[in-house]
């Protein structure tokens, strides 16, 4: 599994172990029967004796499969729920409405016979497909932001005029450090100006994502044809409109221009080897593509195949100037 999938089965778990009743046999299966990567045809039977028993252990090798069948039941109750029976309470399954909500046949798998094929498969197709892209779009760009390793004014946004003074040699394109003390202040972007984004990250040839989030929502800056369609660092510092991209064509009226006094927030992924994915094609259709769960969970497990790729975070506050 990659990190982001192990963490959230990890608080999927501590969840079920606050349900009555649920034991410490119930808490040793679930990860194993419910890890991403492990296939739904690997038997309940295999796990116990070989996965959930320790190397070395003393204990007879059917210690947890002979009673496998009503760990899974009673996992699968935990989550969705029980009807009472004869021997058995009622009780509501911790996840009963959000299944529901998703459209899962909860009345089915209530009904459902003890050991019936199938009922755990629906769980678990449900966890992975609802309810992880649920977390991860309420996670995501947290996780990111924790990996986030960022030098000062490695972004920065620049003005016409500013731009024009770097043109001429008589500023700098990147300023220097600035004090621990002046560090700890959120930077400012002035609000209804015509800005160019400035980008100084010393990684030639990395292929560079860089999201934007705010009260607006989340979008991939670059690539995209809106600003960046060519996300491989060629040269460091990059400028943002790029050449060829959709806001380059009237600088006045479609470089980046804040309207609202609000906080804005910036990722950025260099990958040393380029992630490929459909969404990361620049495209007119899309020309500022969202970010979202599902593209989010893609590029996780994209990430999860590379060895060299760093995270730098930045935050602005839009204010307004004289």
């Amino acid at each position: 599994m990659t990190p982001e999938q192990k963490k959230f089965l990890d608080e999927i778990a501590a969840e079920l172990k606050m349900q009555p009743g649920f034991n410490d046999v119930e808490q040793l299966f679930f990860p194993l029967r419910f890890d991403k990567k492990r296939p739904t045809l690997y038997k309940h039977k295999d796990i116990a004796e070989i996965l959930m028993i320790p190397e070395g252990s003393k204990l007879p090798q059917d210690f947890y499969s002979k009673s496998i069948g009503t760990t899974v039941q009673n996992i699968v109750s935990g989550m969705v729920g029980r009807l009472e029976t004869k021997h058995k309470k009622a009780i509501s399954g911790l996840y009963e409405a959000e299944m529901r909500a998703d459209g899962v046949d909860v009345d089915s798998l209530l009904n459902g016979k003890k050991g019936e094929k199938g009922t755990w498969e629906v769980v678990y197709d449900w966890l992975w497909n609802h309810k992880y892209l649920r977390w991860l779009d309420e996670n995501g760009w947290q996780i990111l932001q924790e990996k986030a390793k960022s030098p000062p004014n490695w972004l920065q946004f620049l003005t016409k005029e500013e731009m024009a003074s770097v043109q001429r040699g008589t500023r700098a394109v990147i300023l220097p450090p600035p004090p621990p003390a002046v560090q700890k202040i959120t930077p400012t972007i002035p609000a209804e100006k015509s800005l160019w984004m400035v980008i100084d990250l010393e990684f030639d040839n990395f292929q560079l994502l860089l999201l934007n989030r705010s009260q607006d929502g989340e979008f991939l800056l670059c690539p995209s044809s809106a600003y960046a369609p060519h996300p491989i660092i060629e040269k460091p510092p990059i400028l943002l409109p790029q050449k060829d991209s959709w806001a380059d064509q009237d600088e006045s009226k479609t470089n980046f221009k804040f309207g609202k006094l609000v906080k804005e927030e910036f990722l950025a992924i260099a990958v040393e080897k380029p992630v490929s994915l459909p969404w990361l094609i620049p495209r007119e259709e899309e020309a500022l593509p969202e970010w979202n769960a599902e593209r989010l969970k893609e590029l996780f497990e994209q990430l999860a195949k590379q060895d060299n790729w760093q995270v730098f975070y930045q935050s602005f506050e839009v204010v307004k100037t004289a």
